[in-house]
C-alpha cells in the first residue's frame, strides 16, 4: 500500500500516479514489474525516508505503522473495513501474501459539555432535542467499531437551565440518549468540571450513562472506582479504557469513601502509580487506550509535563493516548509504535469566540488487531454554539487547523 510523510497535504493518489516509488529491496522486482513505468528506489528502511522526504513508499501492511500516512490508491483506503482481496495493487512475492483480517476503527472526539450555551441551543432552538448536536458529525462516529470521547462536565436532573456566562455546565440526563444515539461507546469522565454539580453530580451522570448503556472512565463513587478501567469489545479485542485529569480544582477528585474524577499527579516519581495502573489493565485486556485531561488552555504545544506522562503511559502498555482540555488542537506523537494526541480539541462547546477554539478534530484510528497501524485526522468546527461538522478541505480552517497539529508533531 502506498505511505508517505504524516503531514503531506496529499491523502490519495491513482496507480497512474505512482510514477515514482520507494520499496523494499525484496519487493523491487516484483513492484517493477507491477508498475513498469514507475521509477522504483530501493532502501532498506522506507517508512524513515519518506518520513523525511516525503517521497510514496510502497509496503506490505505488515510494515505500515502510525508514524506515516496510508494513503487510498484508486479511491480505496485498505484500512476501512471491508474485504481486501479486490484491493487495486497487489504485488506478491515468492513469501506469498498475507493481508490481515483483524482490522478495525477507534474514532475519537473531544470535549463535550450540555450546559450553559450549548443547552441553551437544544432547549430554545431545537426543542428540547440533543440529538441535533450531532447532525453532523454522527455518520463518522457510527462509522467506528468503538467511538470515544470526553464528557466533560455532568448531566445530573432534568430541570437544569442555560446561562449565559457562568462556569457551571450541568447538563438534563436526558441528553445521554443522544450521546449513545450518535454512536459513542465510551466517555471520560475524567475533567475539571465534572463536580459542577457536587458529588451527587458524578453518581446522577454515571447512572444516565448506564441507563443508555455508554460506559464510562475516570470518575466514581470512589477513588478505587474512579480508576477503574472500562472494558469493551470493539473488532474482536478486549479494549480497557482508562481515564484521567491534571485540571484543578483538586476538591473534584474521588476520595476514599467520596465520589470524583481519577486525578493524574505530576508529582508521582516516573507516574509509577499510572504506570501500574495501565500495566494491571493491560494485563486483563488486548488493548489500552488512556484518555487524558491535561494542560494548559489556549496553547498549541504541549507542556513537558504532559509529554513526560504520555510517555510513561504508551511504555506502560497503552497503545493511544487522547488528550484534550486546552480547548485547542495540538500536537501529535508516534512513540514507541504507539499514537499520542496532546489535545484533540472542543467538539461540543460553546466557546464560538475565536477560531481556535471552534476548530477541533475527530481522529479515526485503524488497528490491526492490537497494533494501531493508521490514523486519519479530520478537523472539524462548531458552528451555532454547540454543533461541530467535519471542515471541507477547500476551507481555510481545515489548512489552519492541521497547520496547528503539525507545528510540534513528532514521527520516528
Amino acid at each position: 500500500m502506498p505511505v508517505t510523510r504524516f503531514t503531506s497535504p496529499v491523502d490519495g493518489v491513482t496507480i497512474d500516479e505512482l510514477s515514482a516509488v520507494v520499496v523494499l529491496p525484496a519487493f523491487a522486482q516484483a513492484v517493477h514489474s507491477a508498475l513498469p513505468r514507475a521509477q522504483v528506489t530501493v532502501d532498506a528502511d522506507p517508512l524513515a525516508r519518506v518520513r523525511d522526504t516525503g517521497e510514496i513508499a510502497l509496503v506490505p501492511p505488515s510494515l505500515v505503522n502510525v508514524s506515516v500516512k496510508t494513503l487510498s490508491i484508486n479511491g480505496r483506503y485498505y484500512w476501512d473495513a471491508g474485504d481486501a482481496g479486490d484491493y487495486p495493487l497487489r504485488v506478491v512475492t515468492a513469501g506469498g501474501a498475507v493481508l490481515p483480517s483483524t482490522k478495525w476503527k477507534m474514532v475519537a472526539a473531544g470535549e463535550m459539555i450540555f450546559g450553559r450555551g450549548v443547552q441553551e441551543r437544544i432547549e430554545r432552538h431545537q426543542h428540547g432535542d440533543a440529538s441535533s448536536v450531532f447532525t453532523e458529525v454522527r455518520a463518522i462516529i457510527r462509522s467506528g467499531d468503538l467511538a470515544v470521547a470526553t464528557l466533560e462536565a455532568p448531566l445530573s436532573g432534568n430541570a437544569n437551565q442555560w446561562c449565559d456566562t457562568c462556569m457551571r455546565f450541568v447538563g438534563n440526563e436526558r441528553y445521554a440518549a443522544a450521546i449513545a444515539q450518535a454512536g459513542f461507546g465510551v466517555v471520560s469522565l475524567a475533567a475539571n468540571h465534572i463536580g459542577d454539580a457536587g458529588p451527587i453530580g458524578v453518581l446522577n451522570t454515571i447512572r444516565a450513562l448506564d441507563s443508555v448503556g455508554i460506559a464510562h472512565a475516570g470518575a466514581g463513587a470512589d477513588r478505587v472506582a474512579a480508576h477503574e478501567p472500562a472494558f469493551v469489545t470493539a473488532g474482536g479485542q478486549r479494549v480497557a479504557v482508562l481515564a484521567y485529569n491534571d485540571v484543578p480544582p483538586a476538591s473534584y477528585a474521588a476520595g476514599e469513601t467520596s465520589p470524583g474524577s481519577a486525578q493524574l499527579t505530576h508529582d508521582d516519581p516516573e507516574y509509577r502509580s499510572v504506570r501500574a495502573e495501565i500495566a494491571r489493565a493491560r494485563a486483563r485486556a488486548d488493548v489500552v487506550i488512556v484518555l487524558a485531561h491535561w494542560g494548559i488552555e489556549y496553547e498549541d504545544a504541549p507542556q513537558p509535563q504532559v509529554v513526560a506522562a504520555a510517555h510513561a503511559m504508551i511504555e506502560a502498555g497503552a497503545a493511544v493516548v487522547i488528550g484534550d482540555h486546552p480547548h485547542w488542537v495540538q500536537s501529535v506523537e508516534s512513540y514507541r509504535g504507539a499514537f499520542i494526541t496532546y489535545g484533540i480539541g472542543n467538539f461540543v462547546f460553546d466557546q464560538m469566540w475565536s477560531m481556535e477554539t471552534r476548530e477541533g478534530s475527530i481522529e479515526e484510528i485503524y488497528f490491526d488487531g492490537v497494533r494501531p497501524v493508521a490514523v486519519r485526522i479530520r478537523p472539524t468546527i462548531i458552528d451555532d454554539y454547540y454543533r461541530p461538522r467535519l471542515l471541507a478541505a477547500n476551507e481555510a480552517a481545515y489548512r489552519d487547523t492541521l497547520a496547528r497539529i503539525w507545528r510540534h508533531s513528532i514521527f520516528k
